[in-house]
């Protein structure tokens, strides 16, 4: 028997509940974003990644982004293909990924993507996905 029968449990719709669902995700990967660059950068770096991911963060899941990275390089941020041109987790190239940072993140421009913390690789990745879709990616990007 209840209690309290003035404390009636309400279901929320399905939308409501996938909306819910897809905060709670939102604030867990904003947590673990910040638990990681929280460690090795300052408050205004911090500030200036939150302020700049904004626009592209929703491009792409962070399983989607798994599933990219595991096809192009087995999840490894330091993989460079055998010719070493194509570098890093999504394996760019340096003429795209500087074209995508001169768009996006003008301070990444002729980094070797190998170099970058994951984090903005994951970034450069949402933001060239945002502008080209998995055309980048002929064959992983089909994964997604």
């Amino acid at each position: 028997m209840n209690e309290h029968p003035e404390r009636r449990q309400t279901r929320a719709s399905p939308e409501e509940a996938a909306l819910n669902m897809r905060t709670r995700l939102r604030l867990v990967a904003f947590a673990l974003a910040l638990t990681f660059v929280g460690t090795a950068c300052t408050a205004e770096e911090i500030a200036l990644f939150i302020e700049s991911t904004a626009p592209t963060r929703d491009v792409l899941t962070d399983d989607e982004l798994l599933r990219l990275r595991m096809c192009e390089s087995t999840d490894n941020y330091q993989a460079v293909s055998p010719s070493g041109t194509y570098r890093g987790a999504y394996q760019f190239d340096q003429p795209t990924w500087n074209g995508v940072a001169e768009r996006h993140f003008p301070w990444l421009v002729n980094l070797d993507p190998v170099d970058v913390n994951p984090w903005w690789q994951d970034a450069m990745t949402r933001a060239l996905w945002s502008e080209r879709g998995a055309q980048p990616w002929p064959v992983c990007g089909k994964r997604v």
